[in-house]
């Protein structure tokens, strides 16, 4: 039983079909059948109910592919390690939230340094997922999260979740808006920040008015500067070269709209010279953790 054995027989078992799997295998089927007979022979055990519609897992196939998943991971996690540790890449994971804030954490770091970045953006969730498979490196993540996983978890930075939106809807000059205020108006919300928001209108009985419910902030952003609303953003996403003209941000008053980005990162990982330097170099970014 070999890696490569167990890898194919991991895509069969995906597919569902040992004609689908040969496919995306680049090899004919009858090699592929035969491959896995010889190992369902060398187990002593059936791995596949066969019939017409293609095949299906038996009782030892799904105890056979949940152990062949971790051995192939932490297969390619071996290889990965060994041929990264002269590498010159750092893998990153970004939540689209985080980005401008990481980007300027990038720039002052990689400037003169032969490195390259592999950048994967995903939500908080899925990135973790990838930590755990050691997929990337490190992830930029956004609270609220999950921290209840075995990584470290470096706070960078304390952020607060802004009105933004034409001027025309705040007609008041004050740098501020109350929640009142945000009650009246049309608001484009993040999915995730939709439960702070009704958090903190909770002791008011207005009905609020959610124009746009999306999942990237960038996208809310763009419906803000096109006048389809007023959106609730993390400040740190509303840079200063945005037109005045066309956008204003408002400081929220009278509730909690306080997040923070962090980096996470498995301590047990051995990195290479230049992910070890840029993990460094952001633990002197580290500030003293507060309520979040």
């Amino acid at each position: 039983m070999d890696i490569k054995t167990l890898k194919n027989f991991i895509t069969i078992a995906e597919n569902g079909s040992i004609c689908k799997a040969a496919k995306e295998l680049h090899m004919s089927q009858p090699p592929l059948s035969k491959q896995i007979k010889l190992l369902e022979e060398e187990l002593n055990v059936q791995l596949f109910d066969r019939s017409t519609r293609g095949v299906e897992l038996t009782n030892e196939g799904r105890l056979l592919y949940t152990h062949a998943t971790s051995l192939v991971a932490y297969n390619d996690l071996i290889m990965r390690e060994l041929m990264d540790s002269g590498s010159e890449t750092i893998r990153l994971g970004l939540i689209t939230s985080s980005v401008q804030y990481s980007l300027n954490l990038i720039k002052n770091f990689y400037e003169e340094k032969p490195v390259h970045f592999e950048i994967t953006e995903k939500n908080s969730f899925e990135l973790l997922n990838l930590l755990e498979n050691n997929i990337i490196d490190l992830a930029f993540i956004r609270t609220p999260f999950d921290m209840n996983k075995p990584f470290d978890y470096i706070k960078l930075t304390n952020d607060h979740l802004v009105a933004v939106g034409r001027p025309d809807f705040f007609p008041r000059e004050a740098p501020t808006i109350s929640l009142l205020e945000l009650a009246e108006l049309p608001l484009i919300t993040v999915r995730r920040w939709k439960k702070y928001i009704d958090m903190n209108m909770s002791s008011f009985r207005e009905t609020i008015r959610y124009k746009f419910i999306c999942d990237d902030n960038r996208t809310s952003l763009l419906m803000a500067m096109n006048g389809m609303g007023v959106s609730i953003l993390p400040d740190s996403i509303v840079t200063e070269d945005l037109p005045q003209e066309l956008i204003r941000k408002k400081w929220i008053e009278g509730g909690t709209f306080k997040t923070s980005i962090y980096v996470v990162y498995n301590p047990s990982r051995t990195f290479n010279k230049y992910t070890d330097e840029f993990l460094h170099f952001l633990l002197d970014k580290n500030i003293e953790s507060d309520e979040l």
